[in-house]
């Protein structure tokens, strides 16, 4: 690896250790001892061997964080070899290092908050033969030790609402976890097939690819979920309906329920017969049917936003999402249709009880 992004990783293995030292003596007074549950991680095994036999020539590794973060980030710089390139975003060789070192960041960062996340890179291991590596950061325990987490990972709501949802309301562990597997290895395989994140110099185009990609994640994962099923469960149904409410987490971007409608949409026998390849190809179909302009997704925002005051979320809306706004006018028909969904999803989980 470069001289530069070897001192970088080395300074961020060497505090890590350090942090990790102070956070082991601390934690001797803490009495919590987690929940451990094993199913969760059999299965997340099992995905992932099921993705390395059906495609062997892209390597998949997945790292957790929490307590393993100083192993993960050495496994990591392992990994990727001497000279490794991001195969998520076009770039000129001159940048490639200065790419690798936020790529890594942004895994670190990852692994720190434990939040489920996938990178694809051309790693260099062993020396001057590129590997196509799928980097994942899905800790199982966190994302779905049960059905209130699973929820909860999803529904960015305080937990005195989540808990007030109906059991068959929300979304069950095992299913849940099937899905965030499904979801963050299309991204990968988006990154593969379908090429990476072109080069452009408008100001928000890394933001206005990241929601057409989630378009194609969320489709592709109810298509798989739907496929090994073989039927629309209430977790699909379930899933829409969260998706729905992204506003109320300020999270427009992973505004999904159309994409996940239109998998809903086609005959359930067609997609129970497909290939895990075929379900790709149908969730890339969905997204490039779905593909709006730039112009139009700053719209979008804008819309969104005025939809979030009016929904009485003006204190967690980001300062740079409200930026971005700024850079359009709303659509009054959006911002009406994004209230009402948003409300009505929400009545629908009868959590009405919200001051929202």
């Amino acid at each position: 690896m470069s001289t530069d992004i070897t001192r970088f990783l080395s300074s961020i293995i060497l505090s890590l250790t350090i942090t990790a030292a102070t956070c082991s003596a601390s934690a001797q007074n803490n009495t919590h001892v987690p929940v451990i549950r094993s199913t969760t991680s059999s299965l997340l095994d099992e995905k992932l061997e099921y993705y390395r036999h059906l495609y062997p020539e892209i390597s998949f590794l997945n790292l957790k964080g929490g307590d393993e973060l100083v192993t993960d980030m050495m496994i990591l710089v392992k990994a990727l070899g001497d000279e490794p390139s991001s195969s998520d975003y076009e770039h000129p060789e001159k940048l490639r290092e200065e790419l690798m070192t936020a790529s890594v960041n942004r895994i670190l960062y990852m692994l720190q908050f434990q939040m489920p996340s996938a990178s694809l890179f051309k790693a260099d291991k062993p020396p001057g033969q590129g590997v196509n590596l799928c980097v994942l950061t899905i800790h199982p325990q966190v994302a779905a030790a049960d059905s209130l987490q699973a929820t909860s990972h999803l529904l960015d709501l305080p937990d005195e609402i989540i808990e007030r949802i109906p059991d068959n309301l929300q979304l069950s562990p095992g299913d849940y976890l099937a899905y965030v597997i499904d979801h963050e290895i299309y991204h990968c395989l988006h990154s593969m097939y379908a090429g990476p994140q072109k080069m452009s110099f408008k100001k928000y185009w890394g933001e206005y690819n990241h929601f057409l990609n989630e378009q194609g994640a969320d489709a592709y994962a109810v298509g798989m979920h739907i496929k090994n099923r073989q039927k629309t469960s209430n977790f699909v149904i379930n899933l829409q309906r969260i998706r729905a409410m992204a506003l109320f987490s300020a999270d427009p971007d992973h505004m999904t329920s159309k994409a996940i409608d239109q998998v809903i949409n086609l005959p359930e026998s067609k997609i129970k017969n497909m290939s895990a390849n075929e379900v790709f190809d149908m969730a890339i179909r969905i997204k490039k049917g779905l593909t709006i302009g730039y112009d139009e997704y700053l719209k979008y925002l804008a819309s969104a936003v005025q939809a979030m005051e009016e929904l009485g979320l003006e204190e967690i809306i980001p300062e740079d999402l409200l930026n971005i706004a700024k850079e359009s006018q709303s659509d009054p028909a959006q911002v009406k249709q994004y209230v009402e969904n948003s409300r009505r999803c929400l009545l629908e989980l009868r959590a009405s009880g919200t001051d929202h």
